[in-house]
């Protein structure tokens, strides 16, 4: 059966992804919809050494658990810091009649992170990407599968993944897992982005969107998030701690201000 790629989708990453689903088909058999991208290599801004494979599976019936046993031990065993894999799995009728929180089957961070058979937040604004900018690699057209998710879903489960991840800014990225700043600082660009002109823009847009859109005094610290996110510059321990907070505390209070979503 063949599988379908975004064109500037590099030859190591379709070479994971051709695996995964040789692994996954034969575990879920006639159980499976469709296989779909969102996010950087979605977005023609992805990069091997910082960007995540960001996958959803939709199935037509909840898996079972040797099923999900399966897929994670196989996702343990390829998962690297250069394999930097995120896998969702959600029954097709989750999709079709959305909630907040929304059921997941299977939940998967190449860093550890793994959740079964939850009530999932973040989820939500995965799926409202995929139904905006997502890839069908193989199975059913997104367009057949995915429903509308309410754009206030999308805009709460950013602004609450904002909100919990600011605390790490400072934290070193060895014990996080991922590089907080840029995750944080190019996110947080990409919600206000979203709140203004509700377009739904990758990390390396949402960064660019705030050169032009931000004060001046936040430039200098988006700029190091994007030279980072694209290679050009290594940002471990290179933060300037008041920089982060001025720009954190600008950030959260516009998010919230503009969204009307104060706690």
């Amino acid at each position: 059966m063949k599988c379908r790629f975004p064109k500037k989708t590099p030859r190591s990453v379709r070479k994971i992804l051709r695996e995964l689903f040789l692994t996954i088909r034969p575990a879920v058999q006639d159980n499976l919809v469709g296989l779909y991208l969102y996010g950087s290599l979605v977005m023609d801004c992805y990069n091997p050494r910082s960007s995540d494979i960001d996958i959803i599976i939709v199935v037509k019936r909840r898996l079972l658990k040797a099923h999900r046993k399966k897929i994670i031990a196989y996702l343990k065993e390829v998962c690297s810091k250069k394999k930097r894999i995120e896998l969702n799995i959600v029954c097709q009728d989750n999709i079709k009649n959305p909630s907040y929180p929304i059921m997941v089957d299977l939940h998967f961070e190449y860093w550890g992170g793994i959740l079964e058979n939850k009530l999932d937040k973040e989820i939500l604004s995965n799926l409202y990407t995929t139904k905006e900018r997502g890839f069908c690699v193989w199975g059913a057209p997104i367009e057949n599968v995915f429903s509308e998710i309410p754009a206030q879903y999308h805009l709460r489960s950013v602004i609450e993944d904002i909100q919990h991840t600011r605390k790490y800014l400072h934290e070193k990225t060895k014990r996080i897992g991922y590089d907080v700043p840029v995750y944080w600082i190019l996110g947080a660009c990409r919600i206000l982005v979203f709140i203004r002109e509700e377009k739904i823009l990758s990390k390396l847009e949402g960064g660019y969107w705030g050169i032009t859109h931000l004060p001046k005094e936040y430039h200098s610290v988006i700029n190091q998030a994007l030279r980072s996110y694209t290679g050009k510059r290594q940002s471990h321990h290179n933060w300037e701690h008041q920089e982060l907070e001025s720009f954190a505390e600008y950030m959260i209070e516009a998010i919230l201000r503009e969204s009307k979503l104060r706690n």
